[in-house]
């Protein structure tokens, strides 16, 4: 489900601590989201020129998604077939932008922050080999992670509404987002074999 509100500080252990923002579009730790972090421009190096194009790369899968839900019901992007033309392209654009190299660090980097969802990616699913009904499991629990996504939100906004304090209702929500993402993580990655969380593992990490 990958942490959706707000700002999300990744601390990884390739690139440090990197802060990013997810909203109702793009998760934080998406490459779209990861691609016009500060943190990650300076990680990857990426010059004022780069970093203007990405923003543009940006605001092009934002307008898809709003064309896409503008005549009908919205769903998370990152588990809606009809939102995958748009992701695809996307990356695509970012490949170019950064070239092979940046680009496979940044989707690494994605596949790390992302954790369990990172298993939706098509790519990842080829790689490690999930079988259709692995895929269909995968799909069916995400849809379940942002279900509960959803529940923690309308509880926050609900606490907020009876007049909650501000600055601890925020900190309250980011841990309980936290908590859920982490679960939600937890669940898909239970999905996969043993050899298959091997070879994931490894994915995020650069190798094979």
């Amino acid at each position: 489900m990958a942490y959706r509100a707000g700002e999300l500080r990744i601390d990884d252990p390739e690139a440090g601590e990197l802060r990013v923002s997810g909203d109702g579009y793009a998760a934080a730790g998406e490459v779209v989201t990861l691609l016009v972090s500060p943190d990650v421009h300076l990680l990857l190096g990426m010059s004022g020129e780069e970093v203007t194009r990405a923003a543009q790369i940006e605001r092009r899968y934002r307008d898809a998604l709003r064309q896409l839900y503008s005549t009908g019901e919205w769903r998370p992007p990152h588990v809606d077939p009809a939102a995958l033309p748009a992701r695809q392209a996307t990356e695509r654009e970012v490949g170019r932008l950064l070239g092979e190299q940046r680009a496979a660090r940044l989707r690494r980097l994605s596949w790390r922050a992302r954790g369990g969802d990172a298993l939706l990616d098509e790519d990842v699913a080829d790689v490690l080999g999930l079988t259709g009904e692995q895929r269909r499991r995968v799909s069916t629990v995400a849809e379940g992670n942002e279900a509960e996504y959803a529940r923690v939100l309308a509880e926050a906004g609900a606490e907020r509404g009876r007049g909650a304090g501000r600055s601890s209702d925020s900190s309250g929500l980011q841990g309980r987002a936290r908590a859920v993402d982490e679960a939600g993580s937890a669940r898909l990655l239970a999905l996969l074999t043993p050899e298959q969380r091997a070879r994931f593992a490894l994915l995020q990490g650069g190798a094979g």
